[in-house]
């Protein structure tokens, strides 16, 4: 099993894009898969075309069976959506012996070959116990210079975690919304690849019909 965060402190950068993209891929290529929403603002599910549910906060805080809050979106891609009432689960989280590891003890033992989790742009308790439930983090990021920033302290805060003895497989620097004919992008994105080096991956272009795929739930 794999576990991957999809993480920015930066907000608008892409991430519960990717997130989805990226769940649906792997289920396509018959990989089973489980897309969990650690963001209040719940657009996995909306993404999908459903409506926002309390799936994060019945399974953390009203220990609700896993095969009661995971819904089946697609073959072998299985969602934990999200809502307002995320924000709460933070509460459960400062008041829980194992706060860092809370999430990472829920998923383990799942028969997923991968779990993903679309991450909040903010740096909480909650957004802490995603780091600590993942191998691999994945960091979608504009190339603007607040967005580079924004991958920055995002590898501070896995140093720190990683100094706290979580071992991270790895991590991977995703530039979005690409555009060759904007001066800045290319002025960003050599100085992203001068940075981190192999770490960056292949720069997603701007593409209206991914914006568009939303709002139909595709």
């Amino acid at each position: 099993m794999n576990v991957i965060a999809l993480a920015n402190q930066k907000g608008g950068v892409g991430k519960t894009t990717t997130a989805v993209t990226l769940s649906d891929g792997f289920a396509r290529e018959g990989f089973k898969t489980l897309l969990i929403d650690l963001d209040p603002q719940g657009h996995v599910a909306v993404s999908f075309g459903l409506e926002k549910t309390a799936g994060l906060y019945s399974l953390l805080c009203l220990d609700e069976p896993f095969d009661r809050v995971a819904i089946n979106v697609r073959p072998n891609l299985d969602i934990i959506p999200g809502n307002k009432q995320t924000e709460m689960v933070k509460r459960q989280i400062i008041l829980s012996d194992f706060r860092e590891t809370l999430l990472a003890d829920k998923i383990k033992g799942l028969r997923y070959d991968y779990i993903l989790m679309d991450m909040a742009p903010s740096l909480d308790v909650l957004h802490i116990n995603g780091l600590f439930a993942s191998d691999w983090v994945l960091i979608p990021t504009r190339l603007d210079a607040l967005a580079v920033d924004g991958v920055k302290e995002i590898l501070l805060t896995m140093a720190e975690i990683s100094r706290n003895g979580h071992p991270f497989r790895g991590y991977g620097v995703i530039p979005t919304f690409f555009d060759r004919s904007t001066r800045e992008t290319l002025i960003q994105f050599k100085e992203l690849v001068s940075t981190f080096g192999k770490n960056v991956l292949p720069p997603v272009p701007q593409d209206t019909r991914a914006r568009e795929a939303a709002a139909y739930g595709k």
